[in-house]
Protein backbone atom coordinates (compact mmCIF):
# COMPACT_ATOMS: atom_id res chain seq x y z
CA UNK A 1 0.00 0.00 0.00
CA UNK A 2 2.83 2.39 0.88
CA UNK A 3 4.55 1.58 -2.41
CA UNK A 4 1.37 2.37 -4.37
CA UNK A 5 0.90 5.70 -2.53
CA UNK A 6 4.51 6.70 -3.23
CA UNK A 7 4.04 5.93 -6.93
CA UNK A 8 0.92 8.09 -7.07
CA UNK A 9 2.76 11.01 -5.42
CA UNK A 10 5.73 10.73 -7.83
CA UNK A 11 3.39 10.58 -10.84
CA UNK A 12 1.59 13.71 -9.64
CA UNK A 13 4.87 15.58 -9.23
CA UNK A 14 5.98 14.52 -12.74
CA UNK A 15 2.69 15.68 -14.29
CA UNK A 16 2.99 19.07 -12.60
CA UNK A 17 6.60 19.42 -13.78
CA UNK A 18 5.77 18.47 -17.35
CA UNK A 19 2.78 20.82 -17.38
CA UNK A 20 5.03 23.66 -16.22
CA UNK A 21 7.52 22.93 -19.02
CA UNK A 22 4.78 22.74 -21.62
CA UNK A 23 3.33 26.10 -20.64
CA UNK A 24 6.69 27.95 -20.42
CA UNK A 25 6.79 30.60 -23.12
CA UNK A 26 9.46 32.94 -24.38
CA UNK A 27 8.68 36.47 -23.18
CA UNK A 28 7.18 38.69 -25.87
CA UNK A 29 9.41 41.67 -26.69
CA UNK A 30 8.02 45.01 -25.61
CA UNK A 31 6.72 47.10 -28.54
CA UNK A 32 9.24 49.62 -29.84
CA UNK A 33 8.10 52.95 -31.22
CA UNK A 34 11.24 54.69 -32.51
CA UNK A 35 11.84 58.34 -31.74
CA UNK A 36 11.86 60.29 -35.00
CA UNK A 37 15.01 62.40 -35.06
CA UNK A 38 14.62 65.43 -37.30
CA UNK A 39 17.38 65.33 -39.97
CA UNK A 40 17.17 69.13 -40.27
CA UNK A 41 18.33 69.49 -36.66
CA UNK A 42 21.55 67.54 -37.12
CA UNK A 43 24.57 67.01 -39.32
CA UNK A 44 26.49 63.76 -39.67
CA UNK A 45 29.06 63.01 -36.98
CA UNK A 46 30.26 60.01 -39.00
CA UNK A 47 30.24 59.30 -42.72
CA UNK A 48 30.05 55.50 -42.44
CA UNK A 49 29.21 52.79 -39.94
CA UNK A 50 29.73 49.03 -39.70
CA UNK A 51 27.77 46.81 -37.31
CA UNK A 52 29.69 43.65 -36.31
CA UNK A 53 27.23 41.14 -34.81
CA UNK A 54 28.08 38.07 -32.72
CA UNK A 55 26.42 34.97 -34.21
CA UNK A 56 28.34 32.38 -32.16
CA UNK A 57 27.04 29.57 -29.94
CA UNK A 58 27.19 31.58 -26.71
CA UNK A 59 24.62 33.97 -28.17
CA UNK A 60 22.01 31.17 -28.21
CA UNK A 61 21.97 31.19 -24.40
CA UNK A 62 19.01 32.84 -22.70
CA UNK A 63 19.24 36.18 -20.97
CA UNK A 64 16.07 37.37 -19.24
CA UNK A 65 14.15 34.53 -20.87
CA UNK A 66 15.23 35.15 -24.49
CA UNK A 67 18.25 34.10 -26.60
CA UNK A 68 20.91 36.79 -26.65
CA UNK A 69 21.14 36.38 -30.44
CA UNK A 70 17.49 37.42 -30.84
CA UNK A 71 18.07 40.38 -28.53
CA UNK A 72 21.14 41.46 -30.54
CA UNK A 73 19.22 41.40 -33.82
CA UNK A 74 16.33 43.26 -32.22
CA UNK A 75 18.64 45.94 -30.83
CA UNK A 76 20.28 46.47 -34.24
CA UNK A 77 16.83 46.67 -35.83
CA UNK A 78 15.78 49.33 -33.31
CA UNK A 79 18.96 51.27 -34.02
CA UNK A 80 18.23 51.02 -37.75
CA UNK A 81 14.71 52.38 -37.19
CA UNK A 82 16.09 55.34 -35.21
CA UNK A 83 18.99 56.47 -37.43
CA UNK A 84 17.75 59.43 -39.51
CA UNK A 85 18.00 58.99 -43.30
CA UNK A 86 21.19 60.96 -43.87
CA UNK A 87 23.80 60.18 -46.52
CA UNK A 88 25.71 57.42 -44.71
CA UNK A 89 27.61 54.41 -46.05
CA UNK A 90 26.84 51.28 -44.05
CA UNK A 91 27.62 47.60 -43.58
CA UNK A 92 26.65 44.66 -41.35
CA UNK A 93 28.99 41.72 -40.61
CA UNK A 94 28.19 38.54 -38.63
CA UNK A 95 30.87 36.38 -37.00
CA UNK A 96 30.74 32.84 -35.64
CA UNK A 97 31.32 29.46 -37.31
CA UNK A 98 29.56 26.40 -38.62
CA UNK A 99 26.50 26.02 -40.82
CA UNK A 100 24.86 29.24 -39.57
CA UNK A 101 27.62 31.20 -41.32
CA UNK A 102 27.94 28.92 -44.37
CA UNK A 103 31.11 27.41 -42.93
CA UNK A 104 32.84 30.80 -42.65
CA UNK A 105 34.16 32.65 -39.61
CA UNK A 106 32.63 35.94 -40.76
CA UNK A 107 30.02 36.89 -43.34
CA UNK A 108 29.04 40.27 -44.80
CA UNK A 109 25.26 40.57 -44.54
CA UNK A 110 25.00 44.08 -46.01
CA UNK A 111 27.25 46.70 -47.68
CA UNK A 112 29.49 48.51 -47.67
CA UNK A 113 27.04 50.64 -49.62
CA UNK A 114 24.78 53.68 -49.43
CA UNK A 115 22.67 53.36 -46.29
CA UNK A 116 19.13 52.20 -46.97
CA UNK A 117 17.07 51.30 -43.91
CA UNK A 118 15.01 48.52 -45.54
CA UNK A 119 18.03 46.94 -47.25
CA UNK A 120 20.04 46.88 -44.03
CA UNK A 121 17.12 45.20 -42.25
CA UNK A 122 16.89 42.59 -45.01
CA UNK A 123 20.58 41.81 -44.60
CA UNK A 124 20.16 41.51 -40.84
CA UNK A 125 17.13 39.22 -41.26
CA UNK A 126 19.15 36.92 -43.53
CA UNK A 127 21.18 35.72 -40.51
CA UNK A 128 18.77 33.13 -39.11
CA UNK A 129 20.82 31.42 -36.40
CA UNK A 130 24.01 31.41 -34.33
CA UNK A 131 26.58 28.65 -33.92
CA UNK A 132 30.21 27.77 -33.29
CA UNK A 133 33.03 29.61 -31.60
CA UNK A 134 33.45 33.38 -31.25
CA UNK A 135 36.01 34.70 -33.79
CA UNK A 136 35.53 38.42 -33.16
CA UNK A 137 38.93 38.97 -34.79
CA UNK A 138 37.52 37.67 -38.09
CA UNK A 139 34.47 39.92 -37.79
CA UNK A 140 36.76 42.93 -37.39
CA UNK A 141 38.96 41.69 -40.24
CA UNK A 142 35.91 41.43 -42.53
CA UNK A 143 35.00 45.00 -41.61
CA UNK A 144 38.59 46.06 -42.37
CA UNK A 145 38.36 44.42 -45.81
CA UNK A 146 35.04 46.15 -46.57
CA UNK A 147 36.36 49.56 -45.50
CA UNK A 148 39.46 49.16 -47.67
CA UNK A 149 37.33 48.97 -50.82
CA UNK A 150 36.75 52.72 -50.78
CA UNK A 151 37.12 55.96 -48.90
CA UNK A 152 34.53 56.02 -46.15
CA UNK A 153 35.64 59.01 -44.05
CA UNK A 154 34.75 59.11 -40.35
CA UNK A 155 33.58 55.64 -39.37
CA UNK A 156 31.80 54.09 -36.37
CA UNK A 157 32.58 50.41 -35.73
CA UNK A 158 29.69 49.05 -33.62
CA UNK A 159 30.36 45.61 -32.10
CA UNK A 160 27.28 43.80 -30.70
CA UNK A 161 28.24 40.73 -28.63
CA UNK A 162 28.05 39.08 -25.23
CA UNK A 163 31.89 39.19 -25.27
CA UNK A 164 32.09 35.64 -23.95
CA UNK A 165 34.55 32.94 -25.07
CA UNK A 166 36.52 35.45 -27.20
CA UNK A 167 40.22 35.17 -27.97
CA UNK A 168 40.84 38.72 -26.85
CA UNK A 169 44.42 38.95 -28.12
CA UNK A 170 43.43 38.24 -31.71
CA UNK A 171 40.53 40.70 -31.60
CA UNK A 172 42.76 43.44 -30.16
CA UNK A 173 45.40 42.79 -32.84
CA UNK A 174 42.86 43.13 -35.68
CA UNK A 175 41.33 46.24 -34.11
CA UNK A 176 44.78 47.83 -33.79
CA UNK A 177 45.52 47.19 -37.47
CA UNK A 178 42.23 48.79 -38.49
CA UNK A 179 42.97 51.75 -36.20
CA UNK A 180 46.43 52.15 -37.73
CA UNK A 181 44.89 52.38 -41.20
CA UNK A 182 42.03 54.75 -40.32
CA UNK A 183 43.55 56.70 -37.45
CA UNK A 184 41.32 59.37 -35.91
CA UNK A 185 38.60 58.56 -38.44
CA UNK A 186 37.70 55.35 -36.58
CA UNK A 187 35.72 55.16 -33.32
CA UNK A 188 34.71 51.84 -31.72
CA UNK A 189 31.37 51.42 -29.95
CA UNK A 190 30.92 47.97 -28.29
CA UNK A 191 27.41 46.99 -27.15
CA UNK A 192 27.43 44.15 -24.62
CA UNK A 193 24.37 41.85 -24.65
CA UNK A 194 23.75 39.95 -21.43
CA UNK A 195 24.97 40.40 -17.85
CA UNK A 196 26.42 43.88 -17.40
CA UNK A 197 29.18 42.52 -15.18
CA UNK A 198 30.87 40.85 -18.17
CA UNK A 199 31.72 44.10 -19.97
CA UNK A 200 35.43 44.52 -19.16
CA UNK A 201 36.69 43.57 -22.62
CA UNK A 202 34.07 45.77 -24.29
CA UNK A 203 35.45 48.75 -22.37
CA UNK A 204 39.00 47.85 -23.42
CA UNK A 205 37.94 47.68 -27.07
CA UNK A 206 36.30 51.11 -26.87
CA UNK A 207 39.43 52.59 -25.28
CA UNK A 208 41.54 51.21 -28.13
CA UNK A 209 39.42 53.21 -30.57
CA UNK A 210 40.13 56.32 -28.55
CA UNK A 211 36.84 58.09 -29.30
CA UNK A 212 34.04 55.58 -28.72
CA UNK A 213 32.36 54.12 -25.63
CA UNK A 214 30.82 50.84 -24.49
CA UNK A 215 27.26 50.29 -23.25
CA UNK A 216 25.14 47.37 -22.14
CA UNK A 217 22.19 46.59 -24.39
CA UNK A 218 19.79 47.08 -21.47
CA UNK A 219 20.94 50.71 -21.18
CA UNK A 220 19.65 51.57 -24.68
CA UNK A 221 16.59 49.31 -24.92
CA UNK A 222 13.93 52.02 -24.61
CA UNK A 223 13.04 54.28 -27.58
CA UNK A 224 14.32 57.41 -25.80
CA UNK A 225 17.56 55.73 -24.69
CA UNK A 226 18.16 54.43 -28.22
CA UNK A 227 17.54 57.92 -29.62
CA UNK A 228 20.11 59.29 -27.20
CA UNK A 229 22.61 56.62 -28.24
CA UNK A 230 22.08 57.25 -31.96
CA UNK A 231 22.49 60.98 -31.38
CA UNK A 232 25.83 60.49 -29.56
CA UNK A 233 27.26 58.06 -32.12
CA UNK A 234 25.89 59.31 -35.44
CA UNK A 235 24.92 62.97 -35.11
CA UNK A 236 26.10 66.44 -34.23
CA UNK A 237 23.89 69.54 -33.82
CA UNK A 238 23.28 71.42 -37.03
CA UNK A 239 24.95 74.84 -37.04
CA UNK A 240 22.59 77.74 -36.37
CA UNK A 241 21.01 79.25 -39.42
CA UNK A 242 22.60 82.55 -40.39
CA UNK A 243 20.71 85.72 -39.61
CA UNK A 244 18.80 87.20 -42.53
CA UNK A 245 20.83 89.66 -44.55
CA UNK A 246 19.79 92.38 -46.91
CA UNK A 247 19.06 91.18 -50.40
CA UNK A 248 22.14 91.31 -52.60
CA UNK A 249 22.01 92.86 -56.02
CA UNK A 250 20.63 90.53 -58.66
CA UNK A 251 23.32 88.27 -60.12
CA UNK A 252 22.98 87.17 -63.73
CA UNK A 253 22.66 83.39 -64.06
CA UNK A 254 21.54 82.74 -67.62
CA UNK A 255 21.18 78.97 -67.38
CA UNK A 256 19.67 78.97 -63.87
CA UNK A 257 22.14 76.45 -62.42
CA UNK A 258 22.99 78.55 -59.36
CA UNK A 259 26.44 79.59 -60.61
CA UNK A 260 26.72 83.24 -61.74
CA UNK A 261 27.64 83.86 -65.37
CA UNK A 262 30.77 85.67 -64.16
CA UNK A 263 32.34 82.37 -63.08
CA UNK A 264 30.24 79.81 -64.95
CA UNK A 265 32.62 77.74 -67.07
CA UNK A 266 29.70 75.81 -68.59
CA UNK A 267 27.05 78.50 -69.22
CA UNK A 268 24.62 76.33 -71.15
CA UNK A 269 23.70 73.48 -68.79
CA UNK A 270 20.07 72.33 -69.13
CA UNK A 271 17.49 72.90 -66.39
CA UNK A 272 17.49 70.50 -63.46
CA UNK A 273 21.04 69.15 -63.71
CA UNK A 274 23.46 69.06 -60.80
CA UNK A 275 26.51 71.22 -61.37
CA UNK A 276 29.82 71.68 -59.56
CA UNK A 277 31.28 74.95 -58.30
CA UNK A 278 32.29 75.86 -61.87
CA UNK A 279 28.76 75.39 -63.19
CA UNK A 280 29.66 72.22 -65.11
CA UNK A 281 27.38 69.20 -65.27
CA UNK A 282 29.37 66.90 -63.02
CA UNK A 283 28.07 63.37 -62.76
CA UNK A 284 28.76 63.34 -59.03
CA UNK A 285 28.42 59.91 -57.52
CA UNK A 286 29.83 58.03 -60.53
CA UNK A 287 32.72 56.35 -58.73
CA UNK A 288 35.68 54.36 -59.99
CA UNK A 289 38.15 52.29 -58.04
CA UNK A 290 41.82 53.21 -58.37
CA UNK A 291 43.13 52.26 -61.83
CA UNK A 292 39.67 51.04 -62.94
CA UNK A 293 37.17 52.24 -65.54
CA UNK A 294 34.23 50.16 -64.32
CA UNK A 295 31.19 52.23 -63.26
CA UNK A 296 30.34 51.25 -59.68
CA UNK A 297 26.87 52.81 -59.40
CA UNK A 298 24.87 53.96 -62.48
CA UNK A 299 22.05 55.78 -60.68
CA UNK A 300 23.47 59.25 -61.35
CA UNK A 301 23.87 58.31 -65.02
CA UNK A 302 20.22 57.27 -65.12
CA UNK A 303 19.27 60.81 -64.02
CA UNK A 304 21.39 62.25 -66.82
CA UNK A 305 19.82 59.87 -69.36
CA UNK A 306 16.33 61.00 -68.28
CA UNK A 307 17.31 64.67 -68.75
CA UNK A 308 18.78 64.00 -72.19
CA UNK A 309 15.69 62.07 -73.27
CA UNK A 310 13.52 64.97 -72.07
CA UNK A 311 15.71 67.40 -74.05
CA UNK A 312 16.34 65.61 -77.38
CA UNK A 313 18.30 68.55 -78.82
CA UNK A 314 21.04 68.30 -76.18
CA UNK A 315 24.38 67.01 -77.39
CA UNK A 316 27.56 67.04 -75.37
CA UNK A 317 30.90 65.63 -74.38
CA UNK A 318 31.78 63.36 -71.47
CA UNK A 319 35.04 64.41 -69.80
CA UNK A 320 36.96 61.76 -67.89
CA UNK A 321 39.42 62.63 -65.10
CA UNK A 322 41.79 60.69 -62.83
CA UNK A 323 43.81 61.27 -59.70
CA UNK A 324 47.61 61.56 -59.87
CA UNK A 325 48.35 57.91 -59.07
CA UNK A 326 50.49 56.47 -61.87
CA UNK A 327 52.18 58.10 -64.85
CA UNK A 328 50.64 60.91 -66.91
CA UNK A 329 50.43 58.69 -69.98
CA UNK A 330 48.69 55.92 -68.03
CA UNK A 331 46.25 58.36 -66.45
CA UNK A 332 45.45 59.87 -69.84
CA UNK A 333 44.48 56.45 -71.18
CA UNK A 334 42.53 55.68 -67.99
CA UNK A 335 40.57 58.95 -68.19
CA UNK A 336 39.64 58.20 -71.80
CA UNK A 337 38.48 54.73 -70.78
CA UNK A 338 36.28 56.21 -68.02
CA UNK A 339 34.76 58.76 -70.37
CA UNK A 340 34.05 56.06 -72.95
CA UNK A 341 32.51 53.82 -70.26
CA UNK A 342 29.99 56.55 -69.47
CA UNK A 343 29.32 57.25 -73.17
CA UNK A 344 28.73 53.53 -73.79
CA UNK A 345 26.25 53.46 -70.89
CA UNK A 346 24.29 56.37 -72.39
CA UNK A 347 24.12 54.61 -75.75
CA UNK A 348 22.91 51.37 -74.14
CA UNK A 349 20.14 53.37 -72.45
CA UNK A 350 18.88 54.67 -75.80
CA UNK A 351 20.80 57.92 -76.35
CA UNK A 352 21.87 58.24 -79.99
CA UNK A 353 25.66 57.78 -80.37
CA UNK A 354 26.04 61.05 -82.28
CA UNK A 355 24.69 62.99 -79.30
CA UNK A 356 27.53 62.04 -76.93
CA UNK A 357 31.28 62.30 -77.41
CA UNK A 358 34.00 61.23 -74.97
CA UNK A 359 37.30 62.85 -74.06
CA UNK A 360 39.92 62.17 -71.40
CA UNK A 361 41.89 64.78 -69.49
CA UNK A 362 44.07 62.49 -67.38
CA UNK A 363 45.22 64.05 -64.12
CA UNK A 364 45.43 67.59 -65.53
CA UNK A 365 42.24 69.07 -63.98
CA UNK A 366 42.00 68.06 -60.29
CA UNK A 367 39.15 69.46 -58.19
CA UNK A 368 40.77 68.47 -54.88
CA UNK A 369 44.19 67.68 -53.44
CA UNK A 370 45.77 64.42 -54.55
CA UNK A 371 47.59 64.24 -51.20
CA UNK A 372 44.63 62.60 -49.44
CA UNK A 373 42.49 59.54 -50.16
CA UNK A 374 39.35 61.70 -50.10
CA UNK A 375 40.84 64.17 -52.58
CA UNK A 376 41.95 61.43 -54.95
CA UNK A 377 38.46 59.87 -54.83
CA UNK A 378 36.95 63.25 -55.84
CA UNK A 379 39.40 63.57 -58.72
CA UNK A 380 38.38 60.17 -60.15
CA UNK A 381 35.29 61.66 -61.80
CA UNK A 382 33.39 62.34 -65.00
CA UNK A 383 31.67 65.52 -66.20
CA UNK A 384 29.10 66.01 -68.92
CA UNK A 385 29.52 69.23 -70.92
CA UNK A 386 26.54 70.08 -73.14
CA UNK A 387 27.19 71.84 -76.43
CA UNK A 388 25.91 75.35 -76.97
Amino acid sequence: MKTRSLAIVLASVLIVALTGCATKQTPTPAPFQPVQLNPDSYVKKVDSFVVVMDASQSMTEDYKGRPKFDQAKELIAHMNQTIPPLDYRAGVVAFGSGSCLDGKDAKVLYGMTSYRRAELQAGLDSQKCASGNTPLSEGIAASHSSLQTGSFGRTALIVVSDFEEIYEGGAIEKAKKLKEVMGDKLCIYPIQVGQAGKRKFADELAMLGGCGFAVNADEISSPNAMAGYVTKVFLAPAPPKPAPVAAAPAVLDSDGDGVPDSRDKCPNTPKGVRVNADGCWELKGVFFDTDKAVIKDPRVLDEAVAIMKANPKITGEVHGHTDSTGSEAHNQRLSEARANAVRDYFIKQGIAPERVRAKGFGESNPVASNDTAEGRAMNRRVELHPDK
